[in-house]
């Protein structure tokens, strides 16, 4: 079934942009912020990070902000019991608004590489977490990239099988040779809040 549905897309492996442009068309009505933030993050040159840092960590507070505080002032990311949880310079914390949209991480809970959260929709989205700098001075936390989610349908007239769906990474802080957000399909696997497997396939039935 899979593999019938990766024919359908292989014509646009080697096309990122094209499938990137996809992805945004497909889904623009029913996702709107996906178009939202890619636009603003590719605005940015991809020599200026500070400036897509500080995209980055907007989006955050937009679409999974804190209870209190802003990710733009967060040190670290802690998952305490099954909750994620932002700590500041003054050393206070604080967890999520809505801490459902925390579903998964990968690293360790007290220093996670990479943070998964869902929203609303089931859309998810992949924070990952670069190193501190060694400064010895307190950092603020270094958004390595943001992924979003998005996902292509097939119907079982294209498959000839069950309805079929694949998934589509967009990263908005890492770019490609121009500096653009890059598009990327492939199997991810995290570590739930529950401390069981979470399993995001490429390719999945609906």
């Amino acid at each position: 079934m899979c593999s019938k549905t990766k024919l359908l897309c292989v014509i646009q492996e080697d096309k990122t942009m094209n499938m990137l442009t996809f992805d945004k068309n497909e889904n623009q009505q029913q996702r709107p912020f996906i178009a939202e933030a890619v636009f603003a993050v590719e605005a940015v040159n991809s020599n200026q990070q500070d400036e897509k840092q500080q995209k980055a960590k907007q989006l955050l507070d937009r679409m999974f902000p804190l209870e209190s505080g802003s990710h733009q002032d967060v040190t670290s990311y802690v998952i305490d019991y099954r909750h994620l949880m932002a700590y500041f310079a003054d050393g206070s914390h604080s967890g999520l608004q809505a801490p459902k949209h925390f579903v998964a991480f990968t690293g360790e809970k007290e220093d996670p590489c990479s943070i998964l959260l869902r929203d609303e929709s089931g859309s998810h989205i992949e924070v990952m977490l670069g190193c501190h700098k060694g400064t010895g001075s307190v950092e603020l936390v270094d958004i390595e990239d943001i992924q979003l989610e998005t996902r292509t349908t097939f119907s079982p007239e294209l498959t000839g099988d069950a309805p079929t769906a694949m998934r589509h990474w967009i990263s908005l802080v890492k770019g490609d040779v121009n500096g653009k957000p890059m598009a990327s399909s492939e199997d991810k696997e995290y570590t739930a809040k529950s401390g069981e497997d979470y399993v995001l396939s490429y390719c999945y039935s609906i």
